[in-house]
């Protein structure tokens, strides 16, 4: 908005100072084309040609020089303006030195996000644990195996009824999809801090005024709230997950009794499984 005013300003000084000039011109060649009598040997009139130069002259000093020195008035406050206000060079250099002090912090955090809290004791939970928060996504593989040794295998078709095997495949079927969800989320979420710290050198080496400097800044912890929100679901969907896994293990070992207390009454009635 400022600089477009300053050119409409600067535009309608330069079209008057125009029109002055050209009518000084015109009135000097008026002045220069009276008829005088010679005074010369060649019939020059020096006397009006040097009053019409001093004519000139002072149309130029007077229509000319002013509205310039006019103009170089504006431009140095528009500048100093630019300066002071718009783009003011400690503002600039106080947000850089915040700018690597975010990036400092942001490093710090890093280290929280991927600290790694192991608390399973046995050797096969302790490799589904790892897997869990690798934030591999080439152990997304590894976790169908390592989750039937863990929580067991879907029951033949002779060990539980049908709508059991059923109950128990879909629980295991949920829980591993949000394991191997979760090993992507925080995937993703490693990626996306990634991302906020190469935006976090490029602001530092930007040289904007301190407006976009500053939305920048923004944006770059945008992308690290997003991190942080991804990060916290695939938090979720493990506790979601060891829940439903946890459902299907109570349904298996229902089952192995349920079969157990039959063949025992069994036998006890003498009809027991031969």
């Amino acid at each position: 908005m400022i600089r477009g005013a300053w050119t409409k300003l600067r535009a309608k000084l330069t079209t008057n100072m125009r029109q002055r000039v050209a009518g000084g011109l015109v009135l000097a060649m008026l002045v220069l084309s009276i008829p005088r009598p010679a005074q010369a040997q060649f019939g020059i009139d020096l006397a009006l040609i040097i009053a019409g130069l001093e004519k000139i002259n002072s149309l130029l000093t007077s229509q000319v020089a002013a509205p310039l020195q006019q103009i170089q008035k504006i431009e140095s406050e528009y500048t100093q303006f630019q300066q002071d206000v718009i783009y003011p060079v400690g503002a600039i250099n106080q947000l850089k030195n915040a700018v690597l002090m975010f990036r400092n912090q942001m490093k710090a955090m890093n280290g929280l996000m991927t600290m790694q809290y192991n608390s399973a004791q046995l050797p096969l939970t302790q490799q589904l644990e790892q897997l869990l928060l690798s934030g591999d996504p080439n152990a997304v593989k590894q976790v169908g195996a390592v989750y039937q040794q863990v929580y067991g295998m879907l029951p033949a078709d002779n060990q539980a009824p049908q709508f059991i095997r059923y109950s128990i495949d879909i629980s295991d079927a949920q829980a591993q999809d949000a394991m191997k969800r979760a090993i992507e989320l925080d995937a993703l979420a490693q990626r996306e801090m990634e991302v906020s710290e190469q935006l976090q050198d490029q602001i530092r080496t930007a040289t904007p005024g301190t407006a976009p400097m500053v939305e920048a800044v923004a944006a770059a912890w945008v992308v690290r709230a997003n991190a942080y929100s991804q990060s916290a679901m695939s938090q979720l969907m493990r506790i979601r997950s060891s829940s439903i896994a946890n459902q299907s293990a109570i349904s298996k070992w229902a089952t192995t009794n349920t079969n157990s207390l039959t063949n025992a009454v069994g036998k006890i009635t003498g009809t027991g499984n031969q």
